[in-house]
Formats: C-alpha cells, sequence, structure tokens
C-alpha cells in the first residue's frame, strides 16, 4: 500500500511537470513560428506592392516597414515567376536567388495549388497582376532551420529536466510522505492491537452466554440477542486482522497451478442455498488454469459472488464471465442492480464504505470485503477494478 502511494505521488508530480513544461513548451514554439510567419508575411507584401522586388528602406508608418531594415534587400533570398491565364511561365527572375535554375521553376509552379502556403524552404504568396499572375517565393531556411534547432535543443533539455525531477521525486518522495506513511502505519498498528484486545473479552462474553445459557434456557430472547451481537464482532475483528495481515504483506503467498473455472462453480454450488429467488449464469467457454494461491483466490471469489448476492434485487441475475486476456485471466462477476447511477463506483473498495440504501439490517457486512480481495489480487500483482456496464450492472472486473 506504502509503495502504491509513492508510485502514485511519483505519477501524480511527474504528470503535473510534463503538462506544465510541455504546455510553455508549445506556446514557445508557436510564438516562435507566428512571429517568423508574421516577418515573412510582410515581406511578401512588401515585395508585392513594389512589383517583384525589395523597396529600400524608408521609415514610414506603414507596420510592414517595421519587418524591414537598410541590409533586408541585400540579406533577403526570394524569386519570382510570372503566369498567364493558362498557366505558362512568361517571366522569371532569379537574381535574389543562387539555390533555384530556369529548369526547377517549371516543377515548382505544378505543384503550387493555394494562393499562399509554403513549398519545402520557401514560402509563396501569389498576386494577380492585370491578367497574369505573379507568384512570389521567399526562402525561409534560415528561420526554419532555427526554429528546428530551437525545437531540438528545448526537447533535449525539457526531457533532461523530467529525468533530473523524476530522479529527485523518486529520491525524496518517502520523506516527503513520510507523515501520511507514518499515519498509515499507525493506523494498521491500531487495529490490529485492538482487535487482539478485544479478542479476549469477546472469548469472556461467549463462555458467560453458554453458562447463562444452561442456566435459563437458550430460547431466552436477550441472550440470544447478546449471542448475535457478540458473532457480529467476532467476525468484524477477524476481518480486520485479515485485511491488516494482508496490507502489511504477511500473508505468504503459496502459488499453484489450479483451475479457476473448477474453483468458482465449486462456489456457485457452496452459494445455491442463499440464492432464492436470484439466478447466476456462470458463462466459460473451456477450463482456464490459472497460477495462484488457490485459498486466497478463493476468497476473493467467494467475496465478490457474496457481495453479488446481497445487492441484487429480487428476480435478479448474477453474471460470471471467464476468459483468458493475451498473458491474463479476466474474471467479471456483475449484478443486477436497482439504483446503479447513485452508487459512488470510486469509493466500493474503501474500508467501511457501504452505499447509504443498503445501511439496513437485512444486508449484513461491514464495507471490508472488498477492500480484502482488492488487497489479495494486488499482492498477486493483479488488477481488481469496478464499474457499471452498459446494463446498468455493477460489475467487478479481476485481471490475474
Amino acid at each position: 500500500m506504502i509503495r502504491n502511494l509513492q508510485i502514485k505521488f511519483i505519477i501524480i508530480t511527474m504528470l503535473s511537470t510534463i503538462i506544465i513544461s510541455g504546455s510553455v513548451f508549445g506556446i514557445i514554439i508557436a510564438e516562435n513560428y507566428r512571429t517568423i510567419d508574421g516577418q515573412t508575411d510582410a515581406i511578401l507584401r512588401l515585395i508585392s506592392k513594389n512589383e517583384g522586388k525589395i523597396p529600400e528602406y524608408k521609415e514610414t508608418s506603414d507596420e510592414d516597414s517595421n519587418y524591414i531594415t537598410k541590409e533586408t534587400q541585400f540579406s533577403t533570398r526570394f524569386f519570382t515567376v510570372e503566369i498567364n491565364e493558362s498557366g505558362k511561365i512568361v517571366n522569371t527572375n532569379l537574381k535574389n536567388i543562387a539555390m533555384v535554375t530556369y529548369e526547377d521553376v517549371e516543377s515548382i509552379i505544378e505543384k503550387i495549388e493555394d494562393n499562399s502556403g509554403y513549398y519545402n524552404n520557401f514560402k509563396y504568396k501569389v498576386i494577380q497582376k492585370d491578367d497574369n499572375k505573379l507568384i512570389i517565393f521567399l526562402d525561409c531556411t534560415m528561420q526554419l532551420r532555427s526554429l528546428e534547432h530551437t525545437i531540438h535543443r528545448s526537447i533535449i533539455f525539457i526531457v533532461s529536466v523530467w529525468i533530473v525531477i523524476l530522479f529527485i521525486v523518486s529520491l525524496t518522495s518517502k520523506k516527503i510522505l513520510k507523515p501520511i506513511i507514518e499515519n498509515i502505519e499507525k493506523q494498521k498498528q491500531f487495529i490490529t492491537n485492538a482487535s487482539h484486545e478485544l479478542k479476549t473479552p469477546l472469548a469472556v462474553i461467549t463462555a458467560d452466554i453458554d453458562v447463562l445459557e444452561m442456566a435459563v434456557g437458550e430460547e431466552n430472547e436477550w441472550l440470544q440477542s447478546i449471542k448475535s451481537q457478540t458473532n457480529r464482532l467476532n467476525t468484524l475483528i477477524k476481518s480486520l486482522l485479515n485485511l491488516a495481515k494482508v496490507e502489511e504483506g504477511k500473508t505468504k503467498i503459496e502459488a499453484s497451478d489450479f483451475s479457476i473455472t473448477d474453483v468458482i462453480n465449486e462456489q456457485i454450488k457452496d452459494f445455491k442455498s442463499l440464492l432464492q429467488d436470484k439466478t447466476i449464469e456462470f458463462d466459460y467457454s473451456k477450463n482456464i488454469m490459472i497460477n495462484a494461491d488457490i485459498n486466497m483466490i478463493k476468497q476473493v471469489i467467494v467475496i465478490l459472488i457474496d457481495n453479488a448476492i446481497k445487492y441484487t434485487p429480487e428476480y435478479g441475475t448474477i453474471k460470471i464471465d471467464v476468459k483468458e486476456q493475451g498473458k491474463k485471466t479476466k474474471i467479471e462477476i456483475c449484478n443486477t442492480c436497482e439504483d446503479s447511477k447513485n452508487i459512488n463506483i470510486n469509493r466500493v473498495f474503501d474500508r467501511f464504505y457501504r452505499d447509504d440504501k443498503s445501511r439496513n439490517k437485512e444486508k449484513e457486512g461491514y464495507g471490508i470485503g472488498l477492500s480484502i480481495a482488492k488487497s489479495i489480487v494486488e499482492i498477486h500483482k493483479g488488477k481488481l477494478n469496478a464499474y457499471i456496464n452498459d446494463e446498468n450492472m455493477v460489475c467487478f472486473k479481476i485481471l490475474l
């Protein structure tokens, strides 16, 4: 349990770090790209206004002029192509570019479909010029390469930071969680000590009841009430001790190969007398073997079937399904429920949790059984989850 708490703390910390740093990284890259795109658009507009040439630098109120300097007309690499209505090239200007030849122009023009966009490392813009079209291609190689390098360096830096944070969090998680861990340990110790301390007076009370029954008779109403409540306390104490033992890892697993389908069939037969007007449907295609502690798994099956019978309404159905799922075995136990929408499915494994509507004398139990079942499955390195299926049935799924 403590180990699981540490793992959850590390996962939550790392997810928070990744989400925050990833979001900041995304915003920075998006802003850089937006800036580059804005600069190239401004230069393309200036070239289009100047009939395919970079204008000389002038201090004006034009917003686009903010993107050029006295050196822009010498440092900007671009070329222009003029085509007629039929798409034939009528004029080209390659004076300001070295990487493109006249032979390249035709193949490039054929691939231009929109009025603006990117072609390889060129950003282009199509301008209507009388009956012809002027296409301006601006070389963005250096800007895009700079952005690419920024992305690569940032990714390396962020991943390095994540690794360092993971290392620090892993080392300090136990110290950070120390107060919580100590509190959990104290709770476990209290439950164990209190349970052991209660066993002796309850044994004395039980013995005294037996003596009184011989004196006043077994039919005495008050003695039967005391005896019933004493038995309930004994059952509760045994459940608490069992839960503490399982969670502390003191229970040793004696694994062996056995048929899980045979175990379930055996438990169904034992519960037949409690079914009354309820029905159990057990579906399996073949005999399935698993490797686990047979006594512990029997206890899990008993807890889940008993829970299903308790909360299945009159004429309700309990469905049990066992099948292989990859290298694991899936065991699913579902039962019909009168008001499944009001069940807090996320709390069913909490100790002493019971749905408010079930807090009555007709349904016995203390809300510990499912906690024991989950702990047993987890020490087998398996998973036990609860959910409401499409038929509004409450389902418990074991993956071993």
